[in-house]
């Protein structure tokens, strides 16, 4: 390995150290974890490696609606489709915030928007995980569905504190952002669960 390849190696494995410490902080309600995330445009393209990270976690989220009854196992089509929501749904967004953040008079932050919310969505993944465990035990409903609630409830304050933080938004603004992302995922897995008369992937 070159030189070159080593040293961006381990430019890369400081960002994602420095990252991983901010969200974690963002998390836990410390407001400067913000400062991990810069509007540097090369950095950002790098901090998608968190699709990568979370994708394990989306997968072992389906597994467990497919073992219930409600996943997608009719048809091999069905299940590209319903796995082909996670990249279409982290892409589409990421291009959806251009012309959100142009309205809002911040289309210059979308680089530090963008690396952050990468983040909060890796930390979100890995909340709604650790709120699962309580079901995945077959603990007592009233348990497991309060930690389902409170890890839904959590996941969605992270990204709307990380918006308001990055961004300097006002409560409103960051939530706006916010529900543009619950809509757009949710669209994108209707579509994936009831596609379109004649649609087929081959």
């Amino acid at each position: 390995m070159s030189d070159g390849a080593k040293q961006g190696l381990r430019l890369w494995a400081q960002e994602i150290a420095l990252s991983a410490r901010g969200i974690a902080m963002l998390t836990f309600g410390r407001p400067e974890g913000a400062r991990s995330f810069t509007n540097d445009l090369s950095a950002t393209r790098r901090s998608f490696i968190t699709a990568l990270f979370a994708f394990p976690i989306f997968v072992l989220f389906h597994y467990m609606d497919w073992l219930a009854g409600t996943g997608p196992l009719e048809s091999t089509h069905a299940l590209i489709l319903d796995l082909l929501s996670y990249p279409i749904s982290w892409a589409g967004y990421a291009l959806i915030a251009v012309p959100l953040l142009r309205m809002l008079g911040l289309e210059a932050m979308w680089p530090r928007f963008i690396a952050a919310w990468n983040w909060s969505n890796l930390a979100q993944y890995v909340l709604l995980m650790l709120t699962s465990v309580p079901l995945l035990l077959h603990a007592p409903s009233i348990l497991s569905e309060t930690a389902a609630l409170v890890g839904y409830g959590w996941a969605l304050w992270l990204e709307w504190w990380t918006a308001r933080l990055v961004l300097g938004l006002s409560p409103s603004g960051a939530a706006l952002l916010v529900l543009v992302d619950v809509a757009f995922s949710a669209i994108v897995s209707l579509i994936t669960l009831y596609p379109f008369p004649g649609f087929s992937l081959g």
